[in-house]
């Protein structure tokens, strides 16, 4: 089985070394990349991965969020030039893990692609974040302890689920990454052997330049319906407004909040995500920008 990943980024460096890393040793065997102009960094993290030979580095500069048109080319690529058998079209902030397992090696996306009805092309995959530990300091892989086993947006409802789906050249990936369509995709699996530990808020800096630069690109975008993206226009209406630091302060848990939710059962503690980029340093692809990650630089 081969299995191609797709990325579209932007200003993503605090953690995209960690997701091309954690991927290619869960079984992931080629990752193309789309960079949409990031500014920080990003860029030249993809090229390392591109000249180590693991990665297709595409670049993007349209700020309006065609994000349905790019990741659709890029599931079309690895289709028809990367041989894949089965295509992930993630973000820089998920990681795909096999259900409840606490150890993840070279065989674990594999194996549950595999496990999955022949007759079906799609497969859903439930995100859960992964929110900070009040009590705990330093970059995000140090705080992000916490999974929230309820991972309601702004609005109350549980975000949205993502697909994975086998290779086609005819596909197209709807935006976000929440569904897939294609003549040869067939039916939508009825199981769920992958999940996706989801790290969107890692501070107030990431946090503030993330809606900048998607609430600017949703604005630009008068084609899309305005329901699309409604959490990132939100928080850019927000951020106009110099609200956001306040809003996002006060979604933070606090040491009451965590003590509560340990209790309830809607936060759990979790360092499987952690542990793993630490354990993956001796053998990551390159280990220095996996370290940078992991130190916050």
């Amino acid at each position: 089985m081969r299995i191609v990943m797709t990325l579209l980024v932007r200003d993503e460096a605090d953690i995209v070394a960690a997701t091309v890393e954690h991927h290619l040793a869960a079984g992931v065997d080629f990752v193309v990349a789309t960079d949409n102009g990031s500014v920080d960094g990003t860029t030249e993290i993809l090229e390392r991965y591109r000249e180590a030979g693991v990665l297709e580095l595409w670049h993007e500069p349209g700020r309006d969020y065609e994000q349905s048109r790019w990741v659709t080319a890029m599931a079309r690529r690895a289709a028809e030039a990367h041989g894949a058998d089965w295509v992930i079209n993630g973000d820089a902030d998920e990681f795909l893990w096999p259900g409840a397992a606490t150890d993840v090696d070279r065989t674990a996306i594999p194996d549950a692609l595999a496990a999955v009805d022949s007759r079906c092309g799609t497969v859903e995959m439930v995100r859960d974040n992964l929110v900070a530990d009040p009590a705990r300091g330093g970059p995000w892989p140090s705080t992000h302890v916490l999974r929230d086993t309820l991972a309601l947006s702004a609005r109350g409802t549980r975000i949205g689920n993502k697909v994975c789906h086998r290779a086609d050249p005819g596909v197209t990936v709807g935006v976000g990454n929440h569904s897939a369509t294609g003549a040869a995709l067939g039916e939508l699996a009825a199981e769920r052997p992958l999940g996706i530990l989801h790290v969107p808020d890692r501070g107030l800096a990431q946090f503030t330049r993330k809606v900048a630069n998607a609430g600017s690109a949703f604005a630009a975008n008068t084609r899309l319906d305005p329901g699309i993206g409604w959490h990132m226009r939100e928080d850019y209406q927000l951020l106009l407004a110099g609200e956001l630091a306040r809003t996002w302060a006060r979604r933070q848990p606090d040491a009451a909040a965590v003590g509560a939710g340990l209790a309830a059962g809607s936060l759990v503690r979790d360092s499987r995500l952690t542990d793993r980029l630490t354990a993956m340093l001796p053998t990551a692809v390159i280990p220095d920008a996996l370290k940078d990650v992991l130190r916050g630089e």
